[in-house]
């Protein structure tokens, strides 16, 4: 391919991505036009709100992410954490790692070893802050069946700018229904987190374990949120939480988490 044939692949796959207005459409694209450029197995990406060296989830799209690795990310205050986005929040720059760099020094020994066991093998990740610099947008992807390395840095910083707009275009979409709920009907960032897990089939208990608080924390989580939603049952909050905008249904073969939040 020459320069000519690859810079115009370049323009079509931006150029498509300005299409994308919905959380399905966009792991789609990640799916099938990025693919061709950039291949990999993996990936989550997402917007959160940046503290310390950690962040706090606001809305995330994985597929084929290990949820073991991303529950081993949280921490008992709630902050996500891995040492490829401190040190992306510390630098500002592209994030690689290869099988070969997985002792490097700056890396942290317990996320290390978590991300070795993971299966994901490699990373190439990159962020953007907002104009307010308190919110950030991070992509990461794994699996890729080459070593990474200058190309896929320049990749990131073409496309990455693209995903980020889209990706706030995404949560900007205002939901039509979500004012049926009116004020009483509002979640919190925890109790929407709850919800997500409730609707990735797991107990109060397993729940519990997950978020570093009591099983009796949760049941009283879960109370309140069949309240606000005015429902009796978990499925049934669950059913009115996407009906509403409050939740996305995850598509099929990838899984979503979700925390409400607003930018």
């Amino acid at each position: 391919m020459t320069t000519s044939e690859y810079e115009t692949q370049l323009i079509k796959l931006l150029d498509s991505l300005t299409l994308v207005n919905s959380g399905e459409e966009l792991i789609s694209w990640v799916g099938k036009e990025l693919q061709a450029t950039f291949p990999h197995g993996a990936f989550i990406f997402g917007v959160g709100e940046a503290k310390g060296s950690g962040v706090v989830p606001i809305k995330l799209y994985t597929s084929n992410y290990p949820m073991d690795y991303l529950r081993s990310l949280t921490k008992s205050n709630g902050l996500y954490f891995s040492s490829t986005f401190r040190l992306w929040l510390e630098t500002n720059e592209v994030q690689l790692l290869n099988d070969e760099n997985t002792s490097d020094a700056s890396l942290e020994p317990e996320w290390l070893q978590n991300f070795r066991r993971s299966g994901l093998l490699n990373m190439a990740a990159y962020g953007i802050y907002d104009s307010s610099h308190r919110y950030a947008s991070y992509f990461s992807f794994h699996q890729i069946p080459e070593s990474l390395g200058e190309r896929h840095c320049r990749l990131l910083k073409i496309f990455i700018p693209s995903m980020h707009a889209a990706l706030l275009r995404i949560l900007n979409n205002p939901k039509s229904d979500r004012s049926k709920l009116g004020r009483s009907g509002t979640l919190s960032p925890r109790e929407i987190e709850i919800l997500n897990w409730v609707s990735a089939g797991k107990t109060s208990y397993e729940i519990a374990i997950i978020l570093g608080i009591s099983c009796s924390t949760v049941r009283n989580h879960i109370q309140k949120i069949l309240g606000k939603l005015r429902v009796s049952t978990r499925s049934q909050a669950i059913a009115k939480a996407i009906n509403s905008g409050l939740m996305i249904s995850p598509p099929q073969n990838s899984h979503y988490m979700v925390s409400d939040g607003k930018l």
